[in-house]
């Protein structure tokens, strides 16, 4: 197939055509599915929020955690799941190595994020991660029922249909 080329505004010249690729899908993972992840025991959307990570890593999304991530998750497996110090470690460094580095909260994501709280009795912490989706402009993906129910997040099995995947 030959590569046509574009003519410019003025009838010149201007690079060749290129097949055009499907603008990447970005998504904002809370930590009610980065837990999924890794832990399954007593989790719902198993089936499905692995498969947001395996898309992640084949390239087919891009997803995103909040700066908050690795707090709540460090937490959920230290104090909840009573995993050892050096297990918890091991699991925030492959986090870190799946999503890269987390995004930094800015002052306009934490007004917003005031203003969901206060709209929808959020708390504040649930409020941020979609104040930032919302900012952003790209879906917040979460498992918890307070921010499904406002309207402010898709659950995993939700984005996986909707991408095909």
């Amino acid at each position: 197939m030959a590569i046509r080329e574009r003519r410019g505004p003025r009838g010149g010249r201007s690079c060749p055509a290129r097949p055009r690729r499907a603008p990447l899908t970005r998504l904002l993972i809370d930590t009610s599915v980065l837990l999924k992840w890794f832990h399954s025991e007593g989790e719902s959307e198993l089936d499905q929020a692995p498969k947001l990570r395996s898309a992640h890593v084949a390239g087919e999304l891009h997803a995103h955690m909040l700066d908050l991530a690795p707090y709540e998750v460090g937490n959920v497996l230290s104090r909840a799941l009573r995993w050892t110090a050096g297990d918890v470690a091991d699991q925030l460094d492959d986090l870190s190595a799946i999503l890269g580095p987390p995004l930094v909260i800015t002052p306009a994501w934490l007004r917003r994020a005031a203003a969901l709280a206060h709209l929808h009795s959020l708390p504040f912490y649930d409020a941020s991660w979609a104040a930032t989706a919302a900012e952003l402009g790209i879906p917040l993906i979460s498992a918890d029922r307070r921010l499904l129910d406002a309207g402010l997040a898709e659950s995993p099995t939700q984005v996986a249909t909707r991408l095909r995947l």
